[in-house]
């Protein structure tokens, strides 16, 4: 099995917003957890962006997708902020950890959410409308 999809993205600099869904929806599909932002391969929390880093929450997983510098400015939130508003169009919970880490929640569930984040961003670009669109 290959490693993390983490360790392998090239294009490391500034995603724009559909590109930090598709990274969160990768690392979600390739391992999920509950009540930690991300877990290593022997169930331990660890940082979202770590390498030792196996499995991800929403909320760390979108953490880990942005791939922000020391020094974020502005205008590298921008994506960031645009991803987040495309995901709370699909999810009711205003706390991404809670809706996470609901009892009934599975991995599937999130996938599917932020594939559909995805989608709202991508129909926000196509038409010009949605958060920044001036």
């Amino acid at each position: 099995m290959t490693g993390p999809p983490h360790l392998r993205w090239l294009d490391r600099v500034d995603p724009g917003p559909e590109r930090i869904l598709a990274r969160a929806r990768d690392l979600v599909a390739y391992g999920w957890c509950q009540g930690a932002e991300a877990r290593d391969a022997e169930d331990d929390p660890v940082k979202p962006w770590s390498p030792e880093a196996r499995c991800w929450s929403l909320l760390g997983a979108l953490v880990a997708a942005v791939d922000l510098p020391a020094q974020p400015e502005a205008v590298t939130l921008r994506p960031l902020r645009r991803a987040l508003a495309a995901l709370a169009d699909v999810i009711d919970d205003p706390l991404l950890a809670a809706w996470n880490d609901d009892q009934g929640r599975t991995q599937g569930l999130v996938v599917r959410a932020l594939e559909r984040a995805r989608a709202v961003c991508a129909e926000w670009d196509d038409t010009k409308t949605g958060p920044d669109s001036a």
